[in-house]
């Protein structure tokens, strides 16, 4: 596939997994709870999302900033789901605990995939061009 092409279908596909990260988000923390640093970060995801996603449609060429969007996504992701598994492991008993940790794990694989394809729209594709 055409690296443009991917770029901008991969920039749409930021703009609405930002809008759903929001919602998601903003309902978790009105219905249990969170300390509000931990809510502030996960802003951070979708705004860096959404910036990047945005630039890449009036440019087409922001996959650098796609890659950083989804690698910091990726990393929150990854944190946030290891946190709900240790918590499991350990027995403890938080409501939502399990369905948090199953929905956590979806989106790390997805935010995974979309971060190693951004590395790949990222990498240079000729790292000696010819005059």
């Amino acid at each position: 596939m055409n690296p443009t092409v991917l770029e901008h279908r991969l920039a749409l596909f930021s703009l609405a997994a930002a809008v759903l990260h929001f919602i998601g988000e903003t309902w978790f923390h009105v219905r249990f709870g969170q300390f509000l640093p931990m809510l502030i970060v996960d802003y951070i995801a979708i705004g860096l999302l959404l910036f990047a996603g945005t630039r890449s449609l009036q440019t087409g060429g922001a996959a650098g900033l796609l890659c950083g969007a989804w690698g910091f996504t990726f990393c929150l992701n990854y944190r946030a789901l290891f946190w709900r598994v240790e918590a499991i492991l350990q027995g403890e008993q938080i409501p939502g605990l399990e369905t948090t940790a199953s929905i956590l794990a979806v989106l790390f694989v997805v935010s995974m995939g979309a971060f190693l394809l951004t590395l790949f729209l990222a990498n240079p594709r000729d790292a000696h061009p010819t005059p």
